[in-house]
C-alpha cells in the first residue's frame, strides 16, 4: 500500500508529540534526580544533627569531669555543648549546673607550696606568696596574671602577705626574715629587716596602717614594724614558746598572737604589754592535734607537697569584723571561738577536720567562718553558733594553708601545698530573727514536727502559729511583712511582727495564705456538731461560711480548698457565686495546691498518691504514685503544661508531668521534704525540710544545682521565691534554744540562677575557649568567636 505523504500539519503534530514525550522523560529524570538529591541532603542533615548531638553530649560529659580540676574550662565546655545544638532543657541544665558549682577557678604558676593568699581591699586583685616565689598577683575579674616587677636574684620565698587597709601598700614577709613593702600604685619596693633564715612567717596590718605585726617560726618573738620606715620598732616576747599567726582587733587596740601547741595571748597594741589571761584550747586539743597533724603532714607531703614541719606550723587566728569574737587554733584539729570581752569560749569547739587547722577567716559581714586544714579541705561555719554550713569544700590535693574572703563576701580564696590557689563561689544569705510582741517564750511559735508556718507564694508575707510550751494556746497568729526591701536593710535586727487574733478560745490548727499574702484562712477544732469553722481575713466581702481544714488558695484568691472529712476535699467559691464542690479522695487530705490557672487541684495523701482533679467538673485527672509515705508539700509550676512538684516523708521530692503521669525523682535530702517552691519562670525549683537544708534543682531535668544551702538550725518549714526570682526566702525553726523565738527567715541570693545561664557561666569563666582548645575539643566545627556574649 502506498504511503500517504504527511501534510505539514501532521508533521507538526508529530513533532509536538515527540517533543512532549521528550519533555516528559526529562521531567521524570529530573524529578528522580531531585528526589535523590533531596534524600541525600536529608540524610546528610540527619547525620550532621546526630553528629552534633553526640558531640554536645561528649562536651557535657567532659564539662562534668573537669568541674573540680579546671572549673573555668568546664563552664566553657558546657556553653559550647549548648551552642552547637538547638536549645534544649538538657543543654540549659548542663550550663546552669556548671555555673552553680562552688568551684570557680584554679590559679596556677607557683613551683611549690603556696603559704598565703589575700584580696586587695577593693577586691580588684588576688595576691599570693609561697615557697620559691615571693609574690604572684591576679586580676580578680579576668583572673589574668598581673605583671609585678620582682627581682629574683636572692632566692627569697614569700610566706606571708598583707595589704594595708587603704590598699596603697602590700607587705610580703620572706623566709630570710625581711619584709618587702610594695607601693601598689608604682610597684616600687622597699625592704627592711635582717637576714635570718626561717621557714614560715605571718603578718598583719593595724587597721589604721601605722603598724605591721610579724612573726616567724624558730624565733620566740613577735615584731612590730613602722611601714613608713620599713624597719622594726619593737619586739614582743612571752614564755609561751614560738609565736605563729597574728591579728589586730578591728579597733586597733589589741594584737592577738597564737602560739604553736599553746595558748593565744593578747597584747595592748599601743604599749606592747600583755593583757588578761592566756586563751587556751580545749583540754587535749593541742596534744592530740599535734600527733594527728604530724601524720597528716607526712601524708600531705607525699601526696601534695606539704611543707616539712607542717604539724609544727599549724595554727590559725582571726578577729570577727565587729571585734566581738576571736577564732583560733594552735595545733589541733579543732578551731575555737572566744568572746573577746569575757575571754571565755563563745561556742563549742568546731570539730570536723581530720587534720590540723592551718588558717581561719571571717566573712566581711561576720556571719561565716572559714577554716582550712591539713586534711586538704575548707569548711564553713555559722559564726554565731558554730554550726557547720554544708559539706566541706574539696579539690585541693595538698594541705590547705590559707583562706581569705573577697571584700563583698561572694568569693573565698584558698591556698595550698599543692602549688595552687582556688577560688570558690559561696552561697549568700541573710538571716533575720522574727520577734514576737508579748510574752516570751511562753507565747511563741510552735517548733518541731507540729510547726505551722506559711509563706505567701510571692514571698511577701509569713504567718506562723503561736504555742504555749505548757498548754495549747488560744487562736492567735503572728504575721510578718517579709517582702519589703527596707525590712532587710538593717542586718542583725529582728523583723518586727504583728499579732493576729483569730479565735477566742480554741487554738488554730491549720493555715492557708493567698499568693499575694493578703488573704488568710485559719481553722480550729470546735465542738463535734460544728466541725472546723474557717476564719477568713482579707477575703471578699460577703464570703459564705466555710468549714474544714484550710489547704490552699487558688492563685487569684477566689477559691479555697479545705479538708472536710476523713477522705474528702472541698473547693469553696469565696465570692458566694456557687456552692463548693466536694472531691472524694482516698485518704485524709494533707496538703494541696492549685495550678497556675486555677483549673486543677492537687491533693497529697497520707499513703503517698497525689490526686489531681479538674476543679470545674470534679473529674479526677491523675493519680500520681511514687511516694512511699505521706505527701508533705505540693506546688505547681507557674506555666503550662501543668507540672507539679511534691515533697514527701520518704525524704524525696518528685516532679510530675500531670498530663502523662511521669515523674522525676529528686533524691538527696536526709529527712522529710516539708517545703517546695518553683521560681517564677518555672525552670528552677527549691526543696527544703527536716535535714535543715535547702536544695536547688533544674526543674525540667531534675539535675541538682550547686551544693545544698545550709546553715538553718532547724527544719525548713516554708519556701518562696521573690517575684523576680533573684531571692529565695526560707522560714526555718532555728533559734528557739538561744533566743526564745522558734523561727528565723533566711533570704538566699539566687540572682545567678535567675539570669541567663550562658551569660553567668561566661562571666564566671572570664575568658573564652582559644582556637586551639576549640579545635581539639570541637572537631569539624568552625571556631565560634561568639561562644560567650
Amino acid at each position: 500500500m502506498a504511503r500517504v505523504p504527511l501534510t505539514e500539519q501532521d508533521r507538526r503534530r508529530r513533532q509536538v508529540v515527540v517533543l512532549g514525550v521528550a519533555v516528559a522523560v526529562l521531567v521524570v529524570l529530573t524529578a528522580g534526580l531531585l528526589v535523590r538529591a533531596t534524600t541525600a541532603t536529608g540524610e546528610r542533615e540527619r547525620a550532621e544533627t546526630a553528629r552534633d548531638a553526640a558531640l554536645s553530649r561528649a562536651l557535657m560529659a567532659e564539662s562534668a569531669s573537669l568541674a573540680v580540676t579546671d572549673p573555668r574550662t568546664a563552664r566553657l565546655l558546657a556553653v559550647a555543648a549548648a551552642r552547637i545544638v538547638p536549645p534544649s532543657p538538657w543543654t540549659r541544665a548542663a550550663v546552669r549546673a556548671a555555673a552553680a558549682r562552688p568551684e570557680l577557678a584554679v590559679l596556677r604558676g607557683f613551683p611549690s607550696d603556696v603559704d598565703a593568699v589575700t584580696f586587695s581591699p577593693d577586691g580588684a586583685y588576688v595576691a599570693a606568696s609561697g615557697r620559691d616565689d615571693l609574690l604572684r598577683v591576679w586580676d580578680a575579674r579576668s583572673l589574668a596574671p598581673v605583671t609585678w616587677p620582682i627581682p629574683g636574684d636572692d632566692g627569697a620565698s614569700g610566706t606571708a602577705l598583707a595589704y594595708r587597709p587603704d590598699g596603697r601598700e602590700l607587705a610580703v614577709a620572706d623566709t630570710w626574715g625581711r619584709v618587702h613593702f610594695f607601693d601598689t600604685a608604682t610597684r616600687a619596693r622597699r625592704i627592711g629587716g635582717e637576714t635570718r633564715k626561717s621557714s614560715r612567717s605571718w603578718a598583719a596590718y593595724r587597721p589604721d596602717g601605722t603598724l605591721l605585726a610579724t612573726t616567724r617560726t624558730r624565733f620566740e618573738e613577735s615584731r612590730l614594724w613602722d611601714p613608713a620606715a620599713a624597719a622594726p620598732v619593737a619586739a614582743l616576747r612571752t614564755l609561751e614558746g614560738t609565736p605563729g599567726p597574728v591579728a589586730f582587733s578591728p579597733d586597733g587596740t589589741l594584737l592577738a598572737v597564737a602560739y604553736f601547741g599553746g595558748p593565744v595571748r593578747l597584747f595592748d597594741a599601743a604599749s606592747g604589754l600583755l593583757t588578761g589571761d592566756p586563751l587556751r584550747p580545749a583540754a587535749g586539743e593541742a596534744a592530740d592535734g599535734a600527733a594527728d597533724g604530724a601524720a597528716d603532714g607526712a601524708a600531705g607531703g607525699a601526696a601534695g607537697g606539704a611543707a616539712d614541719g607542717a604539724a609544727d606550723e599549724a595554727a590559725a587566728l582571726a578577729f570577727s569584723p565587729d571585734g566581738r569574737l576571736l577564732a583560733a587554733s594552735t595545733g589541733g584539729e579543732q578551731a575555737q571561738l572566744w568572746d573577746v570581752a569575757t575571754r571565755r569560749l563563745a561556742a563549742r569547739p568546731l570539730t570536723g577536720h581530720a587534720g590540723p587547722v592551718t588558717a581561719v577567716a571571717f566573712s566581711p559581714d561576720g556571719a561565716i567562718l572559714a577554716t582550712a586544714s591539713g586534711d586538704r579541705t575548707v569548711r564553713l561555719w555559722d559564726a554565731a553558733t558554730g554550726a557547720p554550713l554544708g559539706d566541706p569544700l574539696t579539690g585541693h590535693i595538698g594541705a590547705v594553708t590559707a583562706v581569705a574572703f573577697s571584700p563583698d563576701g561572694a568569693t573565698l580564696a584558698s591556698a595550698s601545698a599543692d602549688a595552687t590557689v582556688r577560688l570558690w563561689r559561696l552561697p549568700r544569705a541573710r538571716a533575720r530573727l522574727l520577734t514576737l510582741p508579748g510574752p516570751a517564750p511562753a507565747d511563741r511559735p510552735v517548733s518541731g514536727p507540729g510547726a505551722r508556718a506559711v509563706l505567701s507564694a510571692d514571698g511577701t508575707r509569713l504567718v506562723v502559729q503561736p504555742y504555749d510550751a505548757t498548754r495549747p494556746g488560744p487562736g492567735r497568729l503572728w504575721s510578718w511583712n517579709t517582702g519589703s526591701v527596707r525590712s532587710w536593710d538593717a542586718p542583725g535586727r529582728p523583723l518586727p511582727g504583728g499579732l493576729l487574733a483569730i479565735r477566742k478560745d480554741t487554738p488554730v490548727d491549720a493555715l492557708a495564705l493567698s499568693r499575694d499574702g493578703r488573704t488568710l484562712a485559719a481553722s480550729g477544732l470546735d465542738d463535734p456538731a460544728h466541725g472546723r469553722d474557717v476564719t477568713i481575713r482579707g477575703g471578699p466581702a460577703g464570703a459564705p461560711p466555710v468549714t474544714g481544714r484550710p489547704l490552699a488558695f487558688s492563685p487569684d484568691g477566689r477559691l479555697l480548698a479545705t479538708a472536710v472529712s476523713g477522705s474528702e476535699a472541698r473547693v469553696w467559691r469565696l465570692d458566694g457565686s456557687a456552692p463548693g464542690r466536694t472531691l472524694a479522695g482516698e485518704g485524709e487530705p494533707v496538703v494541696a495546691a492549685f495550678s497556675a490557672d486555677g483549673a486543677l487541684l492537687a491533693v497529697g495523701t497520707p499513703a503517698g498518691p497525689v490526686l489531681v482533679w479538674d476543679v470545674a467538673t470534679g473529674r479526677r485527672r491523675a493519680e500520681l504514685t511514687g511516694h512511699t509515705g505521706v505527701v508533705t508539700a505540693l506546688a505547681f509550676a507557674p506555666s503550662a503544661p501543668p507540672t507539679l512538684v511534691s515533697g514527701g516523708a520518704d525524704r524525696t521530692a518528685r516532679v510530675w508531668d500531670v498530663g502523662t503521669g511521669r515523674g522525676l525523682l529528686l533524691a538527696g535530702h536526709a529527712g522529710p521534704v516539708d517545703a517546695v517552691a518553683f521560681a517564677p519562670d518555672g525552670t528552677v525549683l527549691a526543696t527544703g525540710g527536716a535535714d535543715r537544708t535547702v536544695r536547688l534543682w533544674d526543674a525540667p531535668t531534675g539535675r541538682p544545682l550547686g551544693p545544698p544551702l545550709a546553715g538553718h538550725r532547724g527544719a525548713v518549714a516554708a519556701l518562696a521565691f521573690a517575684p523576680d526570682g533573684r531571692a529565695l526566702l526560707a522560714a526555718a525553726t532555728d533559734r528557739a534554744d538561744v533566743h526564745g523565738d522558734s523561727y528565723a527567715l533566711w533570704r538566699w541570693d539566687t540572682a545567678a540562677l535567675a539570669a541567663d545561664p550562658v551569660t553567668t557561666a561566661c562571666a564566671q569563666a572570664a575568658r573564652a575557649l582559644t582556637p586551639a582548645e576549640w579545635s581539639a575539643r570541637v572537631p569539624g566545627r568552625p571556631y565560634r568567636r561568639d561562644l560567650c556574649p
